[in-house]
């Protein structure tokens, strides 16, 4: 019976330590080392060599925890078939690709848009046409937009627009909090129709996924964002993301500061709560599969119409969460991996396979 647990990392990237691995892949193995017992292994993801590194992991991995993000390939739509090919070959994958492909999405917060997370005026514009006819009428209605492109991190491709009072627009990204000014709304216009991308012919996963998310502008992002991390099911920490003075960005990139508390303290219980409520709302896009490994929802501060605190969900994270400054979470990570879980977990899959007999 194979019981490796595999990290699969990639070369490229500035998420490296001066080893050449993410500084919290080690420990994360130790963790898991230590509490079961588990052989671990780190392979990197070579395209080229995709295939024999796929007969590998198929008759040596237990299970893989990818540890890429995504943002660093070039083929990402190949690489999420990769996985999910190994999950066909009863590998188990975390996280799964088609959780990812739902959840690490920013059309996420649309498809929630009507749920206890969402916020009801978010759009997800496909292509330029559609965006170019609607977006002028949000804008002069709000005067003000966040747009996050469909598939970023760390603030790359999200937007804060603002339609001024001399009919100009101004644009902040948040990666770096850098400006643009624009005489009016066609020059914006122009200028904007340049960063939505085609389709690719040949996707798979990331079919129908360019574009653009269109939400509400949420005043209150100078308190900071809460971000609640969790393990499958369980929040494990609350951070506090303050952005600079001034800013709207509250990425590590742009300068914010992070406070890391306990999910237990009182003052986090309606985004706890929240949380866990959200969970149901959120579980049919896993598509029967487990909640992601290592993963955050993200919430901005809103009031109500009754002026009542509410959390809104920002974003939600999945494909590659780090830990480096907070390593004492691999054990958290770990106890996913005790010996009753993954009893239980072939145990399950056994039966399957007996019951398809």
């Amino acid at each position: 019976m194979k019981n490796k647990v595999v990290v699969i990392e990639y070369a490229a990237g500035t998420d490296k330590g001066f080893d050449g691995f993410r500084p919290d892949t080690k420990p994360i193995l130790k963790a898991i080392e230590e509490a079961t017992s588990l052989e671990t292994e780190i392979v990197f993801y070579i395209p080229n060599k995709k295939e024999q590194l796929f007969e590998y992991l198929v008759n040596n991995a237990y299970c893989v925890i990818s540890r890429i993000n995504p943002g660093n390939l070039k083929q990402i739509d190949e690489y999420f078939q990769f996985l999910k090919n190994l999950a066909n070959k009863q590998v188990i994958v975390h996280t799964h690709p088609d959780v990812m492909i739902n959840l690490d999405f920013k059309d996420i917060l649309f498809k929630l848009k009507d749920t206890v997370l969402g916020e009801k005026s978010t759009k997800f514009y496909q292509d330029f046409k559609e965006f170019k006819i609607d977006f002028p009428k949000v804008l002069n209605r709000e005067k003000i937009r966040v747009l996050k492109t469909n598939y970023g991190s760390t603030g790359e491709g999200v937007y804060l627009i603002s339609l001024n009072e001399d009919n100009t627009i101004s644009s902040t990204e948040a990666v770096n909090n850098e400006k643009e000014h624009f005489s009016n709304l066609d020059e914006f216009l122009a200028n904007f129709s340049l960063k939505f991308e085609e389709e690719e012919k040949n996707a798979v996963y990331f079919k129908n996924k360019k574009g653009f998310v269109s939400c509400k502008y949420l005043s209150r992002i100078t308190e900071g964002e809460i971000r609640v991390l969790l393990v499958n099911d369980r929040p494990i920490s609350v951070v506090h993301k303050k952005p600079q003075e001034g800013e709207f960005s509250a990425t590590l990139f742009s300068g914010a500061q992070y406070k890391y508390e306990e999910p237990t303290l009182p003052k986090y219980k309606k985004v706890i709560d929240l949380t866990m409520q959200g969970l149901d709302e959120i579980k049919p896009y896993c598509k029967n599969e487990d909640f992601p490994l290592l993963w955050t929802m993200d919430y901005i501060l809103d009031y109500d119409k009754q002026l009542n605190d509410i959390y809104v969900l920002s974003e939600i994270n999945c494909s590659c969460v780090g830990i480096t400054t907070q390593l004492e979470y691999a054990r958290d990570i770990a106890k996913v991996f005790k010996p009753q879980a993954i009893d239980f977990k072939l145990d399950k899959d056994i039966l399957l396979k007996k019951a398809t007999y």
